[in-house]
């Protein structure tokens, strides 16, 4: 057995039998770690107040060879997620972040490129960059850090240079993102401006692109349907959170037709 300690950022918790929980946490050294919360469902648990979700944390565990969960010595709360638990739709993308590190993110291996991205786009959303932008940004970095969306720079077909070919697609064989002349099928297009999107995110952070014009809600539309067309080829299924959010954004939308438009008497 042996004991480690670090900081890490909790992704997910749920309740094993009567008294305990299973808390998934993210460490930059050890990766993604699963372990056991003795008692965290009791009324005076040590771990009350502590286990609140995407809050950084300075947490101590016991790992046994062979045991695919920890268990969790003490968990004490360092920095809570104050931007995203406020209302329904930060809760909602607090959840997609979260479940992004728990699919991608590796356990007992090295993960912060991962945690810095995760604590970066907290912070970011913290100081006020616009949510919709820094998702964007996350997960085009989730899926460029997991090795299947590298930058648009050149065609890997023709060589031909993406920033200058007025627009690509992603092949849906792929996927990969090539000129639209080296594409088959129709999906999956994106147009100039969201090309050079993807390239600044290779450069630039959001308060930088932001700043800088670049968080257009078109662009930003073309970017989101671009990741969910690789993670689902990639995961061969979309992430649960992400399906959530977006069913509830539709009701949403059709409440507000609902009350803008009320039915004839």
């Amino acid at each position: 057995m042996r004991i480690l300690s670090g900081e890490a950022i909790l992704l997910d918790t749920m309740d094993l039998q009567e008294r305990d929980r299973v808390v998934t946490f993210l460490t930059a050294e050890w990766g993604k770690k699963r372990g056991v919360a003795k008692g965290a469902r009791t009324k005076f648990s040590r771990f009350a107040g502590q286990l609140q979700p995407l809050s950084k944390v300075a947490v101590r565990w016991f790992e046994k060879e062979g045991r695919d969960l920890v268990r969790i010595e003490s968990v004490e709360l360092v920095e809570p997620c104050r931007a995203l638990l406020d209302d329904l739709d930060g809760i909602l993308l607090a959840s997609y972040l979260a479940e992004h590190l728990v699919t991608f993110a590796q356990e007992n291996e090295d993960s912060e490129s991962f945690y810095r991205l995760l604590d970066g786009t907290l912070r970011w959303i913290e100081q006020g960059v616009d949510r919709d932008l820094a998702a964007r940004y996350f997960e085009v970095w989730v899926l460029r850090l997991a090795g299947i969306f590298p930058p648009p720079r050149e065609c890997p077909v023709c060589g031909r240079a993406l920033a200058d070919a007025g627009g690509a697609a992603i092949d849906p064989a792929g996927p990969e993102i090539r000129c639209r002349e080296c594409t088959t099928g129709a999906e999956g297009r994106l147009s100039a401006a969201a090309i050079s999107f993807l390239l600044r995110t290779a450069r630039e952070a959001p308060p930088a692109i932001a700043q800088n014009g670049g968080g257009a809600s078109g662009v930003l539309r073309e970017i989101e349907k671009a990741c969910a067309q690789v993670r689902t080829c990639f995961l061969h299924q979309e992430l649960r959170s992400y399906q959530v959010m977006q069913a509830t954004l539709r009701r949403e939308r059709e409440l507000a037709r609902e009350v803008a438009e009320p039915p004839p008497d």
